[in-house]
């Protein structure tokens, strides 16, 4: 019977300990330090990735980028579109800013996607949205700009259309008035 009580007392002692580990807040306090490791991990990788494509000629960066975009046509996975975004699209070569910016929307509207770099995103998504507006008032004013140049034209041809006339006036005047003579 001691043998039995002793046995229960380890048993119960086990239990209690084994329920304090799985309530204590250690436990989810590493669970979501080890869930944050994961994720700088991946941030890491996403920019070592990133750094090797920069290295890329130019001829390599279009297969890479080629490769990429048939990728993620097919996984539409956030680690993909951030490469396209921001590793392989130096002066909007691999995709244009349009493209750019509804990958951007649509990385943002994930809901697991890390808040440092949803922030970073944030910043892109407002300047490009500024750089769309600018390049639309660019195009208005180069719009005016040729209206104007085309105006300027017709006024040049006018010009020398009355020149050659009063230029014609002139012979006519001299003319007459060396025969007046």
């Amino acid at each position: 019977m001691l043998t039995f009580l002793k046995l229960s007392l380890l048993c119960l002692t086990l239990t209690l300990q084994g329920c304090q580990l799985l309530s204590s807040p250690n436990l989810s306090a590493k669970v979501e330090s080890t869930e944050a490791e994961l994720e700088q991990d991946q941030i890491h990788r996403l920019l070592r990735q990133g750094i090797r494509y920069d290295t890329l000629s130019t001829e390599e960066r279009h297969v890479v980028c080629k490769r990429l975009k048939l990728d993620y046509q097919e996984h539409e996975d956030w680690q993909t579109a951030w490469l396209l975004i921001y590793s392989l699209n130096k002066n909007f070569d691999c995709i244009n800013a349009k493209q750019t910016l509804i990958l951007l929307k649509t990385i943002h509207a994930k809901k697991d996607f890390n808040l440092h770099l949803q922030w970073l995103n944030n910043n892109q998504i407002q300047l490009l949205n500024k750089l769309n507006r600018l390049q639309s008032r660019n195009n208005l004013f180069q719009r005016k700009n040729n209206s104007l140049k085309s105006k300027l034209n017709e006024a040049e041809v006018q010009l020398q259309d009355v020149i050659s006339k009063i230029q014609a006036l002139k012979i006519i005047e001299t003319t007459i008035n060396q025969k007046t003579q």
